[in-house]
């Protein structure tokens, strides 16, 4: 049983989300005896050497072959098996879109996929290993669930409730090593269930991702500065997303979504589509990568570049009020 406790949490965010595999994956063999681990030659990178020592039948590693990947767990899953499978996100929602949308959207087979480093984690690697329309090329196929947590603490929580939904689910993460902490305990987790944060009257924040750590920052300061008063949501579920919630954001006059990703396709354009229906609505300002590939830099030389730290989202949530 994973331990939500304060030294685990902080230990959790000086890992980051994707060194929590191992830890994660422990957990599903030893409730499931039909879980199985697939990978694409990448798992080595996600702290798993104890879960491989220790249940060396439970994970295939397909090589170099993201495509392959997805028909093996396909495989498992008609067969009864519970995968869940794992690589750049990048590789996990370009490269195989095609297997995913027939086995996961049309064949609804149960398959967890992770794409790891999405946004800009791996941005010192150039576009090629940049996440940034994953959100995009999942959440225009039917019957996935699209999920992407705040911090390390809400990705375990995220991980164990995409394998217990049973659906076809792809689950994002974000950020590197040393991840700031949103949730400092075991939080109230339910796919569908949009995590309010702060309150506030003046308009909405919607984060998605570790973008969540800088909106509330970027929140305090403008509350600090000019007495505006916003409220934070915790995107944590991307798809589906419920009609009470959406409803819940008439009542704003302005709604500003940040999210490391396209600004087409991604939760700005998910928003602006469900409320789109509405006669009378919150105008919207979407704080995204602005249809192009940042050049190959560090995360936070192109958080810096694409305006997306705590001093860029200030300004641009300032400049918008």
């Amino acid at each position: 049983m994973i331990d939500f406790n304060r030294r685990n949490i902080r230990t959790w965010s000086m890992l980051g989300m994707r060194r929590l595999f191992g830890i994660v994956l422990e957990e599903l063999a030893e409730k499931d005896d039909k879980f199985v681990f697939v990978t694409a030659d990448v798992g080595r990178y996600y702290a798993i050497n104890r879960f491989i020592e220790k249940y060396p039948d439970r994970i295939i590693n397909v090589g170099i072959a993201e495509q392959n990947m997805i028909g093996v767990a396909a495989g498992l899953a008609k067969e009864g098996y519970h995968p869940m499978v794992a690589t750049y996100s990048t590789f996990a929602t370009a490269r195989v879109l095609d297997q995913v949308r027939v086995n996961m959207g049309l064949m609804q087979l149960g398959i967890v996929v992770v794409g790891v480093s999405s946004g800009l984690a791996e941005g010192d690697m150039s576009a090629t290993h940049m996440g940034l329309e994953d959100i995009a090329n999942i959440s225009a196929i039917p019957n996935i669930t699209v999920l992407s947590p705040a911090d390390a603490t809400e990705t375990i929580s995220a991980l164990l409730a995409a394998m217990e939904s049973g659906k076809p689910t792809y689950v994002r993460l974000t950020g590197t090593q040393n991840c700031p902490i949103v949730y400092s305990e075991k939080m109230d987790y339910e796919i569908g269930k949009i995590n309010k944060l702060e309150n506030g009257e003046d308009g909405a924040i919607l984060a998605t991702g570790t973008i969540v750590s800088a909106a509330l920052e970027a929140r305090k300061a403008i509350a600090q500065k000019g007495g505006k008063e916003l409220a934070v949501y915790d995107m944590h579920t991307l798809k589906p997303i419920g009609k009470e919630f959406i409803e819940e954001l008439l009542k704003y006059k302005s709604v500003i979504t940040i999210e490391e990703h396209q600004k087409y396709g991604g939760l700005g354009s998910v928003i602006a589509t469900e409320l789109a229906s509405y006669a009378v609505r919150p105008k919207q300002l979407v704080l995204a990568i602005d249809d192009y590939y940042p050049k190959a830099g560090t995360y936070e030389n192109l958080l810096q570049v694409t305006g997306l730290t705590v001093e860029g989202i200030t300004e641009s949530i300032e400049k918008f009020l």
